[in-house]
């Protein structure tokens, strides 16, 4: 992926961790299967993954388009895609699965090369995702398929969910209200891509010019819920553990946010009373999750757009 604005190294192991943890589970096989049949994908096809990452959505959709296909994953991060080659010894079977090293703003690719042009979470890192979007475009055939899976990431964080913890006070949750949408400006106005870009990606598809654009959205639903059975229970406590109380990954994730606070106008002040009230509520998630009495429920906003060359 692209290191713009903050020049993130996907394949420091803070932030390979968010490229795997979060994204297990997050795909219902069954929303997989019906996605494949309305993307139209058929084996013998050749698909191109843009921020490809360690490949994910190359194993995910290989089983449809993977029998006499192939697959090429396009990355900036080489030491992610050495690991993404190695992986696919493992997936990449009866067909072909390929990985190199490019940019997404200038594919390494002639026009009209691939059937399926595809990213997921890249554009909401771009500072010109428009760029990457009309690359992808230009690589497929006429006829070809271009989809994104890109989140909103202001819509869910200001979605209610509910949970075993106490409510906060009516000020405390429009300050974290502010800081949500203080950050996202902040963040567009660092370079560091659009937060909420998911709901806007089907435009795009139409001002470059893509027909038969529709959209889809993920039809996962959060939850966690004692005695916490199961593996995708016991996953879910532990990206709670790492990504919410862990302090080594808090700590770093929480300074490039306040820097995102402070660009979009915010005060260091206001964000760290919002840091207060996070501490506040972080050990009663701990103490709740040791004895077994954590419960939430909530969901998420990442839209799934396709349209034809």
């Amino acid at each position: 992926m692209p290191r713009e604005g903050g020049k993130i190294d996907w394949s420091e192991d803070r932030w390979k961790d968010i490229l795997i943890g979060p994204r297990k589970y997050f795909w219902p096989e069954e929303t997989v299967e019906r996605l494949a049949a309305w993307f139209g994908l058929e084996p013998g096809m050749v698909a191109v993954d843009v921020g490809c990452g360690l490949g994910y959505l190359g194993y995910t959709y290989w089983p449809h388009f993977g029998a006499g296909g192939r697959y090429i994953g396009v990355d900036e991060s080489p030491e992610l895609l050495d690991d993404a080659a190695r992986a696919a010894e493992e997936w990449a079977d009866g067909g072909e699965a390929h990985f190199v090293a490019g940019d997404c703003y200038n594919l390494p690719f002639p026009d009209e090369f691939a059937d399926v042009a595809m990213c997921q979470t890249l554009l909401m890192h771009l500072e010109k995702p428009e760029r990457a979007l009309a690359e992808m475009a230009r690589v497929v055939k006429p006829g070809g398929l271009v989809f994104c899976k890109e989140p909103d990431n202001v819509s869910s964080t200001l979605a209610r969910s509910y949970s075993s913890l106490p409510d906060l006070s009516i000020d405390e949750e429009l300050l974290d209200v502010k800081v949500t949408l203080v950050s996202h400006k902040g963040r567009i106005e660092l370079g560091r891509g659009d937060n909420a870009i998911g709901a806007r990606v089907p435009a795009m598809m139409k001002e470059l010019g893509l027909t038969d654009v529709d959209v889809r959205m993920n039809d996962r639903v959060f939850h966690l819920e004692p005695p916490y059975e199961g593996p995708e229970q016991q996953h879910r406590i532990e990206m709670m553990r790492k990504f919410f109380i862990d302090d080594e990954h808090r700590e770093y994730r929480l300074s490039r946010s306040r820097e995102n606070y402070v660009a979009g106008g915010g005060t260091a002040e206001e964000f760290d009373k919002m840091v207060e009230i996070y501490d506040r509520i972080r050990p009663l998630v701990q103490e709740q999750l040791e004895a077994g009495e954590y419960f939430s429920c909530g969901g998420g906003f990442v839209y799934v757009a396709k349209g034809r060359k």
